[in-house]
């Protein structure tokens, strides 16, 4: 190799992140000289020709000479974005993992509640969608058609017209199928995202949510086939996390059990924790919360099935399942003791922080409505302590709706709350069907226990097609 001073060429030393100094700049344009009078000349009917506007463009090296570039065309998002005036984190606190069914009826109210929700950014999986927008049709169209559907709600004047937001939803429907049968990208990150982003459709658009419960059954389905060792990703991650409520508070409402109740889809949970965070869905609280919830479906459908078939069954099968329930109310109950001395600990600054102080009031009702569902379920099974548990349940219902009475402040929570006061309407107004038999000593009738179920909407035992015959 020629030796760079014997050719006369000088190689310059630069921090890619600084600027050219003068002096770089004066020895660039000297060895761009040299190299054009060194150059051999090559006649040409063209040489004489003058030179064209072409050559006097910029290119991106003129950057380095301190010329301006010109503007880099925008991309399919940045389009999206400045035609709705909406980003992805905008919608972030959709991603909640604490919203269902009941958060379509409360969003199709006259006025809507959307906008004050959606003040509150948050922690989610839609701060990836940009990075990753572009890359799979099933997103890309996904995203288009929540972001054309949530401006039309938030801007009514400026609304898109019915039409076009079916034709977005069909195309995005078209493009997620064609996804999920494509064994190539049915397991990919951004299919479960697509899947995800379409519920959140489904609850802006539809009075009852029943699409919505379409869309979280195949996200659970996906997730299944993907197995606990494909959520090691941020991204994953916080699609793990947002979509295991839901699918938890399906599983209790269909009456099934739920497979996140295993030890591998429990490490993922464990796996999500953010350190640094106290009150939000990761934090250590969130999590240890969200664990307890996935034992809640299953302990519900086996005290169902036993109260149903109670004249077939032994007192120490309902002996087995009452001990699952105590150690699950007592894990309920120490967690709500770590809630309150975390209150105690917090930064008197955070009042002033609505999503921190919105988060807060969620953990706060979810604990709420586990404790209600557990001690109801022991109630009906557990004659010695019934007396006992429910008047637990009728303070923790009377507790819910307390606390919903007083979040006019915070739009976020009195959202929520909204949402979470099915459960104790469902406690209190089933309480005659339990105050009536504290005394009997025995098993509560099938028909209490039905009414509480169907108070909640939740799919009842029919001892047959619902039920193994294990308990």
């Amino acid at each position: 190799m020629t030796d760079s001073k014997q050719s006369g060429f000088e190689f310059v030393m630069q921090d890619p992140t600084e600027r050219f100094s003068n002096e770089t700049r004066t020895k660039i344009r000297k060895q761009a000289m040299r190299g054009r009078v060194s150059a051999p000349r090559h006649r040409s009917s063209r040489s004489s020709s003058p030179p064209t506007n072409q050559s006097k463009c910029p290119t991106r090296c003129d950057s380095d000479l301190g010329h301006p570039l010109p503007p880099m065309p925008l991309s399919g998002l940045e389009l999206l974005v400045r035609d709705r005036g909406l980003d992805p984190m905008d919608l972030s606190a959709l991603a909640s993992i604490h919203i269902g069914t009941i958060a379509a009826i409360v969003l199709s109210s006259e006025p809507s509640p959307l906008p004050g929700v959606l003040l509150c950014r948050q922690r989610s999986y839609f701060s990836y969608i940009p990075s990753h927008f572009g890359h799979t049709l099933a997103l890309d169209d996904a995203f288009r058609c929540l972001i054309t559907s949530a401006h039309s709600k938030l801007v009514p004047c400026h609304s898109s017209r019915p039409e076009t937001i079916l034709s977005n939803y069909s195309n995005a429907l078209h493009s997620l199928q064609s996804a999920v049968k494509d064994p190539k990208t049915r397991y990919s990150t951004e299919v479960l995202c697509a899947t995800a982003v379409l519920s959140i459709f489904e609850l802006l658009n539809s009075p009852n949510g029943m699409p919505w419960s379409q869309h979280i059954a195949g996200a659970s389905r996906l997730i299944q086939l993907r197995g606990p060792s494909r959520f090691t990703s941020e991204f994953d991650k916080s699609l793990f996390i947002s979509l295991s409520y839901p699918i938890c508070a399906q599983s209790l409402l269909n009456n099934e059990y739920c497979f996140l109740d295993d030890p591998a889809w429990l490490e993922v949970m464990a796996s999500t924790h953010v350190p640094s965070e106290t009150f939000t869905d990761r934090s250590k609280l969130g999590i240890d919360l969200m664990m307890l919830k996935p034992r809640v479906s299953g302990l519900a459908k086996r005290t169902n099935h036993a109260v149903f078939m109670q004249d077939m069954l032994q007192l120490e099968d309902f002996e087995t399942i009452a001990a699952d329930l105590r150690v699950a109310r007592s894990k309920i109950v120490t967690w709500r003791r770590k809630f309150n001395t975390a209150l105690i600990h917090a930064e008197e600054r955070s009042r002033e922080d609505p999503l921190d102080f919105g988060k807060r009031y969620e953990l706060l009702g979810v604990s709420i409505v586990i404790h209600i569902i557990l001690s109801r379920l022991l109630c009906s099974i557990a004659p010695n302590d019934r007396s006992l548990l429910e008047e637990e349940v009728q303070n923790l219902a009377l507790e819910l709706k307390t606390v919903q009475g007083s979040l006019a402040h915070n739009r976020r929570a009195e959202f929520f709350f909204e949402q979470k006061s099915r459960i104790a309407d469902a406690a209190i107004s089933t309480h005659s069907y339990f105050e009536d038999v504290l005394d009997s000593g025995k098993i509560v009738e099938i028909w209490r226990l039905e009414k509480f179920f169907t108070a909640l909407a939740r799919k009842c035992c029919d001892g047959v097609a619902c039920c193994d015959t294990n308990t």
